[in-house]
């Protein structure tokens, strides 16, 4: 498993499925439950990111499938701008990626593990507070 996130091409691709995790919990498949751990492999994959700039970019390819898998309903009409809106609104989850590096990266202290509990979700709200804001 590590051989394979290593490959660039594999993390991407685990990383634009774990970002789609999430969309589980919403109410359409109406798995509510699964919100509690939805975040978890992603977070994981960000955390075991080698650089910052791999971490960002785990935070960015997160978003996109985050973006794809909550606004699918979207393709029929938007063809391939969903995939371009897609991209440039999951590129809000990079500076959250680099976050996740900076608290959970290596063996976190307890303060910083604290720290995490506060900054991580505060960084999760931030970008949804941007993306739908309608000024």
């Amino acid at each position: 498993m590590r051989r394979r996130l290593d490959s660039r091409w594999w993390r991407d691709a685990a990383a634009v499925l774990a970002g789609a995790l999430p969309m589980l919990s919403f109410p359409a498949p109406s798995l509510w439950w699964f919100a509690y751990v939805a975040l978890v492999p992603w977070i994981l994959l960000v955390r075991s990111a080698p650089t910052g700039r791999r971490a960002a970019r785990d935070g960015w390819l997160g978003g996109l499938g985050f973006m794809l898998a909550v606004h699918h309903w979207l393709l029929p009409s938007l063809h391939v701008f969903t995939l371009l809106i897609a991209a440039l609104l999951g590129a809000l989850w990079a500076p959250w990626g680099l976050l996740v590096r900076r608290f959970l990266a290596g063996a976190p202290s307890p303060g910083r593990l604290a720290a995490a509990l506060f900054v991580l979700p505060s960084g999760w709200l931030m970008v949804e507070l941007v993306r739908s804001w309608e000024g």
